[in-house]
């Protein structure tokens, strides 16, 4: 039989399902990725993402080439062009069978519904998989039969029917048949026009680079995870995230390898362990969120009160926070490393996510979507369901009387300003009482901006605007 796979988030040879089977089953397997600038744009994918991903799909692409399986790009316009494209190279190559690994977003299971009643009409084969999940969305139940919405239960059971067999993940490739078609990876023209500022050095490209990360990390700092995770100026954690927006690896594959590390214990033995698993599954619970509450996928809180919660909007505020120009050090230098590696430290997301909804009383849909547009490892459903627990708009989300005070995050988790002074250069030389909030005239001198915003007074209005929300 002669197959097509078709990648999405999952550009990865290991662990995956939709890979493993059309390998199994045929003995002809072709690849694609469609590659849409116009949806790319619709889904505020950041410039650097795109970046990423056309380097890892170089890398694939040879990957792939040791099986003689061709990876093919192909420009489409939107989702709603993809059923087509797929329908297309299956009738001009023959294929019989089609395989995909699934995404949870409203829009790409609307897309793939398309695609199955295309190849249904057709009379063409498919199979379909989970990307790299434990469970399947949906699949963990409350009591009552409901999802859950809330991670701590989640987890729980997540425990509780957990079985090592759903890590038996490894598989060995052979060859195929020769297609007698070349990849086009190296020649496809993308019309990427590089806008970002991002040091791609600091994400090398490639499986590879990834299952090396994660093995060093476990190797030598996971340990430390749980005392070292909160600090934003000590490389402590994996910074994987990347690689799991765009499935360079699989989440199975990372609690494999940290379960080997810890006697197979889920929930005892080493703590950093432990926690950082914790990590990962609440990825799979906001996967599960978004699949089971579609309404979070289409700028909609899902704590439905908030939808009246009167949102302030105040151009040269939200200009001084994307620019890091608030006045608050720990604010600034979280919103300069944005710019300058793609990422930010997840402590300094919630900081900067809470006082941007809190503090300054914005729409948490629009500092999401400016994530999105600059995070290299943007995943939506993440993205969001972080953006709306710390805005208290979503599932399990912070109290909204619960209000991070930036100062005291600053001087809690950046004691010395270590994290403050690599990212603002006019703050360098100030001690470590002085950089948390530099006196007026300290800041006169060195040109760094006075607070936007007073944070006592912010956070009675944001207090007020939720309780007139909820009446």
């Amino acid at each position: 039989m002669k197959s097509l796979v078709w990648f999405r988030s999952d550009l990865r040879i290991d662990d995956n399902q939709a890979l493993k089977n059309a390998c199994i089953s045929s003995s002809e397997v072709h690849c694609v990725y469609l590659h849409s600038l116009n949806q790319n744009e619709a889904h505020n994918e950041a410039n650097c993402k795109t970046h990423f991903i056309i380097e890892n799909l170089k890398s694939l692409e040879e990957d792939l080439g040791r099986f003689n399986i061709p990876l093919t790009i192909i420009d489409s316009n939107n989702f709603l062009d993809d059923p087509n494209k797929i329908l297309q190279i299956v009738k001009e190559r023959n294929l019989q069978q089609v395989f995909w690994n699934n995404q949870v977003g409203f829009d790409e299971i609307k897309r793939d519904d398309m695609l199955k009643k295309v190849l249904d009409e057709n009379n063409i084969k498919y199979s379909n998989y989970e990307n790299g999940l434990v469970y399947s969305p949906g699949t963990l139940r409350t009591g009552d039969d409901r999802p859950y919405s809330v991670f701590t239960p989640f987890k729980r059971k997540w425990i509780e029917k957990f079985n090592i067999d759903l890590l038996d993940i490894e598989f060995n490739y052979t060859p195929k048949n020769n297609t007698g078609i070349k990849s086009n990876v190296n020649t496809f023209d993308f019309s990427f026009k590089k806008t970002h500022s991002v040091d791609m050095s600091l994400w090398p490209v490639g499986e590879k680079e990834a299952y090396k990360r994660l093995n060093d990390y476990l190797d030598q700092k996971v340990l430390r995870y749980s005392k070292d995770r909160n600090d934003p100026i000590i490389d402590g954690t994996s910074r994987l995230s990347p690689y799991f927006a765009s499935g360079v690896i699989s989440p199975r594959r990372c609690i494999l390898e940290a379960l080997k590390r810890n006697n197979f214990e889920l929930d005892s033995n080493e703590i950093g362990i432990v926690k950082w698993i914790d990590e990962i599954v609440w990825r799979e619970f906001y996967k599960n969120i978004m699949f089971c509450f579609p309404r979070v996928s289409k700028d909609k809180p899902f704590q439905e009160y908030t939808v009246n919660i009167k949102w302030r909007h105040d151009e040269s505020e939200l200009d001084a926070w994307k620019n890091g120009e608030t006045g608050f050090p720990i604010i600034d230098a979280a919103m300069k490393q944005l710019k300058t590696e793609g990422w930010m430290h997840n402590r300094l997301r919630m900081v900067t996510a809470m006082f941007f909804t809190k503090n300054m009383l914005h729409d948490w849909k629009i500092g999401e979507a400016f994530f999105m547009c600059n995070l290299m490892d943007g995943d939506f459903s993440s993205n969001n369901g972080g953006w709306q627990w710390s805005s208290s708009t979503g599932t399990d989300a912070a109290p909204y009387f619960r209000i991070f005070n930036p100062l005291t995050q600053s001087k809690n988790f950046d004691k010395s300003g270590l994290f403050i002074k690599k990212y603002i250069s006019e703050l360098e030389d100030l001690d470590a009482k002085e950089i948390h909030s530099p006196a007026s005239n300290i800041r006169s001198h060195l040109g760094y901006p006075e607070q936007i915003l007073d944070l006592k007074e912010s956070r009675l209005r944001a207090i007020e605007a939720f309780n007139s929300a909820r009446n």
